[in-house]
C-alpha cells in the first residue's frame, strides 16, 4: 500500500518538475521578446489572462506553503515543488503579460510565441466578430499560431504583411492548384 507521504512526495516532486519546465521556457521567451522589442514594427498590448488575480492568488498561497515547508524541515523537494509554483504564478505570469504581440522585423509574435518570416508555411485571417491571423509553421506536425488584431490595426497588419511579400521575406506556400 503506498502511503500519504510517498504520493505527496511524488507528486510534489512532479509539480517541482513540471513548473521548472514553465519557468524556463517562460524565461526564455521573454528575454526573446526583451531582444526583439527594439525591432518591433506594428504591436499592441496583449490583455491580461481572465483570472490574472485569481493566479497570483495562488503564487501568494504558494509562497505560504514554501515558508511553511522549509520552517517545517520538509525535503528539498517539498520546499522546491511550491516554491517553482510561487515564482511561476508571481513572477512570470506578471511578465509575460507585458509582452507585446504584432509583427517585428523578423517575425510574428503570436499567442505561442515568436515565428520568424522565413518560417510561415501558410497564414490566413479569420474575420469573425473578432480578427485573428492564423499562421502554420512550415513542415507537417508543428501546432499553428494565432494572432489576435485589434479591428483599428487590422488594415496596418494586412499591408505590412504585404510589404514583407513583395520584399520576399515572407514566402507563403501557394495554395491548392495555384490559388
Amino acid at each position: 500500500m503506498i502511503s500519504n507521504d510517498t504520493v505527496m512526495t511524488l507528486g510534489l516532486l512532479g509539480l517541482g518538475i513540471y513548473f521548472s519546465v514553465l519557468l524556463f521556457r517562460g524565461f526564455r521567451g521573454y528575454f526573446l521578446f526583451r531582444r526583439l522589442r527594439p525591432t518591433a514594427l506594428l504591436t499592441w498590448r496583449v490583455r491580461r489572462p481572465p483570472y490574472f488575480n485569481l493566479l497570483l492568488g495562488l503564487g501568494i498561497v504558494s509562497t505560504g506553503l514554501t515558508i511553511l515547508n522549509s520552517y517545517l524541515g520538509r525535503p528539498f523537494h517539498h520546499v522546491y515543488g511550491q516554491a517553482a509554483m510561487a515564482l511561476y504564478f508571481i513572477l512570470l505570469v506578471p511578465l509575460t503579460s507585458t509582452i507585446h504581440l504584432g509583427l517585428y522585423r523578423d517575425g510574428v509574435w503570436a499567442d505561442t510565441g515568436f515565428l520568424p518570416y522565413a518560417r510561415i508555411g501558410r497564414m490566413a485571417f479569420r474575420e469573425t466578430p473578432e480578427i485573428v491571423l492564423i499562421l502554420l509553421p512550415r513542415g507537417g506536425g508543428a501546432p499553428s499560431f494565432t494572432l489576435p488584431v485589434p479591428a483599428e490595426e487590422y488594415g496596418r497588419v494586412r499591408k505590412l504583411l504585404e510589404e514583407k511579400r513583395r520584399a520576399n521575406e515572407l514566402k507563403p506556400d501557394s495554395g491548392i492548384l495555384g490559388l
